[in-house]
Order: structure tokens, then sequence, then C-alpha cells
């Protein structure tokens, strides 16, 4: 079925960032550096203006949002929303959709790892078309969910709990299953299998990648104390469990979303507690047809 109300959410380059910042790049950035980011933003715009084609000639109707400057708003009574970027922009899209619309991962810039981006713009016309016929495959990638207080939150990748900054120290008491115990680390990641091919599997210590289908979370402890006789410092969650994790911080403990710094990056006082478990809300993704999660 054709989709009637697609949504473009298109990154926002680092050239365009760096221009709001200042008029002249050459006074903040190499002649090397200048040229790097201006290709990635040419690169970009190639890709996005290919699909906005794409679309237009097959009478398909969009429109476009930036990231990370989008509203829910923008995303109700969705049929496809299309991610034009990299797994930032992925990351960004996904934090809007918490219903069943299917998502299109479009990687912009071929040198950008892009882990989450299933398609390069030259298959899009491809993929569209598959969609259009009904003939594309779709998976359901689990996400981690956040209860913090009285706000929920969903991730695609991770959720840490860890000092707001790298110097500090995350003080913390932990329980999962019938253990509890308090920790002194460098923070507790709980990852997806989305989210286990990138911060999570360079940890020392993880238990390697998994499905980002798969209805499990990996949680795993920085940098802690190798002679405390810690027993928690790693675990899988399957559907019915919870983690939870009570701040012994005083005032600089954060809960960050999916590594965001800004928007989703919450202050984790002491005495404030968060649950993790599998959120009942998957990403749904248009993946290829050969696909194997």
């Amino acid at each position: 079925m054709k989709p009637k109300n697609v949504l473009l959410s298109a990154k926002q380059t680092a050239y365009e960032y760096f221009k709001r910042e200042n008029d002249n790049l050459a006074e903040i950035l190499s002649a090397e550096d200048l040229a790097t980011i201006k290709a990635g933003h040419d690169e970009h715009y190639a890709a996005l203006n290919h699909v906005r084609k794409v679309l237009e000639s097959l009478g398909i109707p969009y429109q476009r949002v930036y990231q990370p400057y989008a509203a829910f708003e923008e995303f109700k009574g969705r049929d496809l929303v299309i991610s034009v970027g990299g797994d930032g922009t992925v990351l960004n899209t996904a934090h809007y959709i918490t219903d069943e619309t299917p998502v299109l991962t479009v990687k912009s810039d071929g040198r950008s790892k892009g882990a989450l981006c299933l398609f390069d713009a030259t298959e899009f016309q491809r993929i569209i078309e598959d969609i259009v016929s009904d003939n594309h495959k779709t998976e359901l990638w689990t996400r981690v969910e956040g209860r913090l207080g009285n706000k929920t939150d969903l991730a695609l990748n991770d959720i840490l709990v860890g000092p707001k900054y790298s110097p500090g120290a995350a003080r913390y008491n932990i329980r999962f299953s019938d253990t509890e115990e308090k920790q002194i680390s460098s923070g507790v990641i709980t990852s997806t299998g989305a989210g286990s091919t990138g911060w999570y599997v360079n940890i020392a210590g993880n238990n390697g990648t998994f499905s980002r289908t798969a209805q499990e979370l990996r949680f795993i402890a920085r940098e802690y104390r190798t002679d405390a006789g810690y027993t928690l410092t790693k675990g899988t969650l399957g559907p019915s469990d919870v983690l939870e994790i009570r701040s012994l911080m005083n005032i600089d403990g954060i809960v960050s979303f999916d590594g965001d710094t800004q928007k989703r990056m919450h202050s984790f006082a002491r005495g404030e507690t968060i649950q993790m478990r599998i959120s009942d809300k998957p990403l749904h993704v248009v993946v290829p047809q050969n696909s194997v999660s």
C-alpha cells in the first residue's frame, strides 16, 4: 500500500552546526577539518535530495523535520518514518515513535559506521517500491524502558546510570533478582541487542553482541574495584525481570537515554530510583528481505 503520510527525519550536519556558531568557519576549524565536514554535508544532502526525488516521482507526499529539533506531535499519525543520517539520527527518531509506525533507516554519509542504518541512498528506490507493493520485511527491535520517578522513557540502544563528569564515580545501590548490593564504579550500562554492537561490547567483561529482536537486555558495570567482591557487575534481563538502581550520589549523578547529553539526560540525585525492563513497545523497522537480526 502506498504510504500517504510520510515523515522525513533528517539530521543536522556538523557543517550546519558549526555554521550556526560562527559564520567564518576558517577561524575555528583547520582547512582539513573544514573540508571533511563540508564533504559530509554535501554527501548528506545529495542522499536526502535523492530520497525526496524518489518520493516525489512515486507521488508519495511527505514532510520533513530536523533532528534533534523534532517534537512528538510531528510523528503522530504517520504511516512511515524515514530516518536519513547516521546512527544518532536513528536514535533521535526512535525516541518520538511509541506506536507501530514503521521506520526506514537510510545512511546518508558513506564514512559513517551507521550500524543502525540498513540501507544506503542508492537502495532507496528499490525498498520504497517494495513498501508500496507490500513486498517488504519488518523486524521488531527490542527497546529498554526506564522509569525514573514519575517519568518513563524508552531507549533503543542503552541507558547509562553514572556520574555527570567522567573523573567522578557513580555510587549506587543495585538490585536484581534476589540480590542487592552497594557499588562504586564508573557507571552501569543496560543495553538492548541493537545497542550491543556499540558501547556495551567495548566494556571489559561484556558477554558479546546479541540480536536486535532478542527479548533480553544485558547490564554491565564499568571500571569497578575488582577486589570489592561485587556479585552484580553484569547480568541478563528476561521479559519479566526488573533491574533497579537507587542513587547514592549527592548532586552529580545522571541517567542518560541513548547517550544523550541534553534533552534525554536527567539528574539522578541521592534517593532517586530508576527501574529498567524490556519495553512492550518495540521499534518496527523495515529491514532487507534477507536480513538476519
